[in-house]
């Protein structure tokens, strides 16, 4: 009978291990998928403020004739350089320069970022016409959700070719760029934001207004 009852407590372990292991399995498996749900909502901006109704049309938003938005710094071209090689330029962002040219890396895909991409990728992105916005991380978290919801607003209204990201700035907190042209503030401006975009957006000084 010991025998038995030894082997009968061996079963018993054995079934015991197995429901715990299918119960951890079961459990990973749903986290797993919780994971994805929420990276794949997080991709579709679920989780991002909604974009701002920019009236752009409003005195505000309006560039007036003979007004300047920014101020224009000298092209240093448009080279590629290999992918990996370090640029130097003559403005912090960079406003034109040497830049990379790799599919899928430079130019990036417009939109809003989580870090910072090299220069010498957005580079590129203002060669095409864009515009690049960085923020400096001591930018107030009230602000940066503002400045999200203006982007993603002027994406929707006929801007489509804009990058957000956080950026190492030192002299502002907010920083907008189009190919040699640049606004540094203070703080978070929507009106300057908006008129600088309609200002440099696919304008006549960058090379290529209509890339991709």
């Amino acid at each position: 009978m010991g025998k038995q009852r030894r082997k009968d407590a061996a079963r018993a372990r054995y079934a015991r291990r197995e429901r715990w292991r299918g119960f951890a399995w079961k459990v990973g498996i749903g986290a797993a998928i919780a994971v994805l749900a929420i990276l794949g909502l997080r991709a579709a901006g679920v989780f991002e403020p909604p974009p701002a109704a920019i009236d752009l049309n409003a005195s505000a938003n309006r560039v007036a004739a003979g007004e300047t938005i920014g101020t224009q710094a000298p092209s240093q071209g448009n080279a590629h350089i290999p992918t990996g090689q370090k640029a130097s330029y003559n403005a912090v962002p960079p406003t034109s320069g040497d830049h990379w040219n790799q599919s899928g890396v430079a130019p990036a895909p417009w939109g809003i970022k989580d870090s910072t991409l090299p220069n010498e990728v957005t580079t590129y992105n203002l060669e095409h016409g864009g515009i690049v916005i960085g923020y400096s991380q001591t930018l107030a978290p009230d602000e940066v959700t503002k400045l999200k919801s203006v982007v993603r607003g002027l994406m929707g209204a006929g801007f489509p070719k804009m990058i957000l990201e956080p950026y190492p700035l030192t002299d502002a907190k907010v920083t907008l760029t189009a190919w040699t042209w640049i606004l540094k503030l203070q703080s978070y401006d929507e009106s300057q934001i908006v008129k600088f975009t309609r200002a440099h957006y696919r304008g006549p000084d960058a090379p290529e207004p209509n890339g991709f």
